[in-house]
């Protein structure tokens, strides 16, 4: 089964993190219970994304001193949780980064214990390897600059995972509507298939302002979600 979904914007302001959490919402609810981790250890925390900093539960800073493999049923279970979506964010009471060392033993512990949708953030490559090939979306503006940034961050996880890993890797493009022309350009400069284009939706802004966790409402974000779970779907009934 496939077990990871990374969730990556080749550049700033393309909402990667309000999909990874629409991702990690619609897989909850048509599958396995799911986590998603926010990998902006440093940052304000995807809970506020989410809607739920208020929910008590273990952040990154609780975890900054975790050495080598832990009961990932017991971390999992002191997540904060929505509708069997559980979130590890940073931020939180006690703020401060956690370690690589430690980012990188909690992620490899989940990823051996179920469904996880990684949201890469600003870091370039997720800590460590998942344990299954995982399905790699990025999100791409459709400018000239956007598409050099996508390229970019193809190369550098090619780079990192190397031959041990064959990611499932796809490409999620914004702003504008793309021809079919221009999506078949995409496919044949990145190597890559296209799985779906995300327009604006004023719904997405207003639900933000309201906390409502992204992929509740029925908007373009949550349709973009049901696309990249159909497509883990897939490459898991395909292997």
């Amino acid at each position: 089964m496939t077990a990871s979904i990374v969730v990556a914007g080749a550049s700033g302001g393309l909402g990667a993190s309000t999909l990874g959490l629409a991702v990690g919402r619609r897989w909850a609810a048509s599958g396995p219970p799911t986590v998603v981790v926010d990998l902006d250890v440093g940052g304000g925390g995807l809970d506020v994304t989410a809607g739920i900093e208020h929910l008590p539960g273990r952040r990154w800073p609780a975890l900054a001193d975790v050495r080598g493999h832990v009961d990932a049923a017991q971390l999992i279970g002191a997540l904060p949780e929505e509708d069997r979506c559980r979130l590890l964010s940073a931020g939180g009471p006690s703020r401060g980064a956690a370690p690589a060392r430690a980012v990188d033993d909690v992620v490899a512990s989940l990823l051996d214990a179920g469904a996880v949708v990684l949201d890469v953030g600003r870091c370039a490559t997720p800590p460590c390897v998942p344990a299954t090939d995982p399905v790699v979306v990025l999100l791409t503006w459709l400018t000239t600059r956007g598409l050099a940034d996508v390229d970019a961050r193809l190369e550098l996880l090619r780079s990192e995972w190397g031959a041990s890993t064959d990611p499932d890797v796809r490409v999620i493009t914004r702003g504008g509507r793309p021809s079919p022309e221009v999506v078949d350009d995409i496919e044949a400069h990145l190597g890559v298939p296209h799985l779906h284009h995300l327009p604006d939706d004023p719904r997405v802004p207003k639900d933000a302002e309201r906390g409502v966790w992204p992929g509740s409402s029925r908007d373009a974000v949550r349709d973009a979600a049901d696309v990249v779970v159909g497509a883990a779907e897939a490459l898991r009934v395909a292997s």
